[in-house]
């Protein structure tokens, strides 16, 4: 007769269950496509869709490194679009971005700092001036954020002058 008391006798885990212990349900990611990238120019006005993912800088925890990437990847993109047509900008000008997402950014807080980097290229390249910081400052340029709740992720770029 074996009297143990020791597990190695009794059910296996797989047969025991798991008890109190409760596991996270991993969460299903949405097939979210991204808009098409493309450009208009009409005299005074210049309107750039881009395929370029927003999120809220002010509420984004993650490592350093991957926000780096992302900012540095939403500058690429401007420039690759914006730089050819520069020379069509005329100053002062207003700039008016609008994100497309399925969800809504709070239009107070989240939403003008979702655009900061995307900002600054637009800046940067239309004044030339490239110094960190004094290209979104200049006077001659006014800009606004707006958004649309859409199933695609992405920018739209309205430069009028």
């Amino acid at each position: 007769m074996n009297a143990s008391n020791s597990l190695s006798n009794g059910p296996k885990m797989k047969e025991r269950g798991v008890g109190n212990v409760k596991l996270a349900t991993p969460k299903k990611k949405r097939a979210i496509g991204q808009i098409n990238a493309k450009s208009e120019i009409e005299p005074g006005k210049l309107v750039l869709e881009l395929p370029i993912r927003t999120v809220s800088e002010a509420n984004c925890f993650e490592p350093w490194k991957k926000r780096y990437i992302r900012h540095k990847e939403q500058q690429r993109i401007v420039s690759l679009w914006l730089n050819p047509l520069r020379h069509e900008i005329k100053m002062p000008c207003k700039i008016m971005l609008t994100r497309f997402a399925p969800d809504s950014l709070d239009a107070f807080d989240n939403l003008p700092v979702s655009f900061k980097y995307i900002a600054d290229a637009v800046c940067a390249i239309i004044t030339g001036d490239h110094r960190p910081g004094r290209a979104d400052g200049d006077k001659r340029i006014t800009m606004a954020c707006d958004q649309i709740k859409m199933n695609k992720y992405g920018i739209r770029i309205e430069i009028t002058w």
